[in-house]
């Protein structure tokens, strides 16, 4: 019985953490003036996408499309899930664990996926991007936190009436 309630507090908190970070990746992406040339630049591409799809380029408009769904999903879904699939099976109950770990991990998508294209350098904008992936992710882990991952892991026993356990009595 235990499991599925485990199991059930796991898919409340992820859709409550999903939204959760992604509404701070918006409100930080209003904020930061960095996104708006990076929002500026896949609008551009979108658009570019619609007109050749107008012109018979074939569903090329659709591909972008899925392609950013995919997108957001890696970052916005895949570092929660995983900081609260590994917590969950560890018993962990840090707060530092499910924000930290999911921070770290959205912030490090972009990093990892241009480490394997070969490009290793970055401009100050580029950090402040990183840097604002972290406090998405952290938020969505934080979120994940609050409703799960604080009950995380085997019951605790109480401890015992010498130790301040519930018989001790008045202190």
């Amino acid at each position: 019985m235990r499991l599925l309630a485990r199991l059930v507090l796991l898919v409340v908190g992820l859709s409550l953490a999903v939204p959760a970070g992604a509404v701070a990746l918006a409100v930080g992406a209003a904020l930061e003036p960095s996104a708006h040339g990076l929002a500026a630049a896949i609008g551009a591409a979108l658009i570019d996408a619609v007109l050749a799809d107008a012109h018979g380029a074939g569903a090329t408009a659709g591909r972008m499309a899925l392609g950013l769904w995919a997108l957001a999903g890696l970052v916005l879904v895949a570092p929660p899930a995983l900081a609260a699939l590994v917590g969950e099976a560890a018993g962990l109950r840090s707060f530092a664990w499910y924000g930290g770990v999911s921070g770290a991990l959205t912030a490090a998508l972009p990093w990892l996926l241009r480490a394997r294209d070969g490009v290793v350098s970055a401009s100050a904008a580029e950090g402040r991007l990183t840097a604002l992936l972290f406090v998405a992710g952290a938020v969505a882990g934080l979120t994940y936190w609050l409703v799960s991952g604080r009950s995380a892991g085997a019951p605790r026993p109480a401890l015992p009436p010498a130790w301040g356990g519930p018989a001790a009595g008045p202190r």
